[in-house]
């Protein structure tokens, strides 16, 4: 079987290049999956499709052993975000230099995607598992909403794992813990006046200015790895461009960056009382959206689950690797908080995440797929 496993990996760089050349930002996600599904039939693996939206949908296949066992689940999304302006190579081009493979989507996360890929293969044609189920989804959207990874908790895909994978690059350390993610709409409200007798009426731009201003203000509690809650305004829109009138509103978009132990319950309260503490008359409500906003989550440094796969990760890396955490929210947040799945992150090294010139490193490529393997082997031989 080492001849197999070799034998595959040199193929793993091979199926990193042909996701890279599929241009698929979030929206856009139906030849990706497509070319996956045909890839999974190729090599042997049941493909279920699972619809998400309109032309998407998430690519699910299970080895199931027909001996009681573990459920383990790995996770990666399909979609990119925009390559935008500044590459000075193809960012479609998958282009290998220096042990290194360029272009949109490298690092975050078509080469963890390849990963549990291949590695579904490889324990396909091992004969694994011997016991329980694993199971590898392929998800849409997870640069957006989240769709592609809520709809695997919707349909119940999810229902039994005992524990989520997720291959986001983590420069091949172990992240246990995670930000979520609150946005928040307020409307700020003023009087009408004639622009030319400003002083008869309150400028609702001018109040949210204010607003904007007193946000560095609000700070939730302070995590001891991350630190506090960072908070950002998105969007202001108000007034009229031609009308000679002092605005009464102004909508403004404010984004909450959560560290653990700072919900978005709390988040509300907290600027609720930023509000009234500056005398700004002004409501704040949660958008509506189709899946939930991402609360945080920490997973304790001397959880069972943490402690296997860091010492599954130091048998191949040679070294225990570090416990790290993640500002950004991502699909971890959906599958603890609504799947209530125990969640690990593990994926490659690389650079440039949503930035031109986006790479990763093959030789950390290899060494995911080969930690995945091992995870595997020990939790369903």
């Amino acid at each position: 079987m080492r001849s197999l496993w070799f034998m595959l990996v040199n193929d793993l760089v091979q199926l990193l290049s042909d996701l890279v050349k599929i241009p698929s930002v979030t929206g856009a996600e139906a030849e990706i999956s497509h070319f996956i599904a045909e890839w999974c039939e190729s090599h042997g693996l049941p493909v279920e499709i699972l619809p998400v939206s309109s032309n998407r949908s998430d690519v699910i296949t299970r080895l199931t052993s027909p001996q009681a066992g573990p459920r383990i689940l790995f996770n990666g999304h399909m979609d990119t975000v925009e390559p935008g302006n500044g590459w000075t190579r193809d960012p479609f081009g998958a282009e290998i230099e220096d042990g290194r493979m360029y272009g949109r989507g490298t690092f975050d996360m078509k080469a963890g995607l390849a990963c549990i890929l291949y590695v579904a293969a490889i324990c396909k044609a091992e004969g694994l598992p011997r016991k329980g189920e694993l199971i590898v989804t392929a998800v849409v959207d997870e640069e957006s909403i989240a769709r592609g990874t809520y709809a695997l908790i919707e349909k119940d895909i999810t229902k039994g794992v005992d524990l989520a994978m997720i291959s986001e690059p983590t420069d091949l350390n172990v992240v246990t813990a995670h930000c979520g993610r609150a946005v928040f709409e307020i409307e700020v409200r003023g009087q009408v006046a004639h622009s030319e007798l400003p002083e008869a009426g309150v400028n609702a731009i001018e109040q949210s200015a204010i607003l904007v201003n007193a946000l560095k203000g609000l700070r939730g509690p302070n995590h001891p790895k991350i630190g506090t809650t960072r908070v950002s305004a998105l969007r202001i829109d108000g007034g009229q461009e031609e009308a000679m009138l002092v605005p009464d509103r102004c909508r403004l978009l404010v984004e909450q960056c959560l560290v653990p132990g700072h919900t978005m319950v709390s988040a509300l309260e907290d600027l609720k009382r930023l509000i009234a503490g500056i005398g700004v008359d002004a409501s704040v409500k949660v958008p509506a959206r189709v899946t939930p906003f991402c609360e945080p989550f920490e997973i304790p440094d001397d959880d069972p689950q943490v402690r296997f796969v860091a010492e599954t990760a130091g048998d191949i890396l040679g070294g225990t690797p570090d416990l790290n955490f993640h500002r950004g929210p991502c699909d971890s947040c959906i599958l603890v908080n609504q799947g209530k799945i125990p969640t690990i992150e593990f994926g490659p090294s690389g650079s440039e995440l949503h930035k031109p010139d986006e790479y990763v490193q093959l030789e950390s490529v290899n060494r995911t797929a080969a930690v995945y393997k091992q995870i595997v082997r020990k939790l369903l031989s």
